[in-house]
């Protein structure tokens, strides 16, 4: 699959904005609640996963595939100018297949 870096980046801002919200909602759960341990084991363990998605992307090994250098024109008189060269660089990952979710009961109180 192609995916460019700059996918990753977003994907990398958007795991670590989740944990961080998470993360506040776990410190304002009220404890005297018979639902707030399950709500924070809950809390816990998407962030858990949430980490391991973004360990795996960090972990991803990326592969310079070409790239394409384009001369400029030269022009008689602009000779002594700095030459600009253009690189396109295009990144192949292979990202994992995200599993499947195993269904769970629901509790009813």
């Amino acid at each position: 699959m192609k995916v460019t870096v700059a996918h990753l980046y977003k994907k990398l801002d958007e795991l670590d904005r989740d944990v961080v919200e998470l993360k506040k909602l776990t410190d304002r759960l009220a404890t005297d609640r018979e639902y707030s341990p399950i709500l924070k084991e809950t809390f816990l363990s998407e962030m858990a996963k949430l980490e391991d998605q973004k360990s795996e992307i960090l972990g991803l090994r990326v592969e310079k595939l070409g790239s394409t250098l384009k001369p400029p024109k030269s022009k008689p008189n602009q000779e002594d100018s700095k030459p600009l060269e253009r690189v396109k660089e295009e990144v192949t990952l292979s990202l994992p297949q995200e599993p499947k979710k195993t269904e769970r009961p629901v509790r009813k109180y």
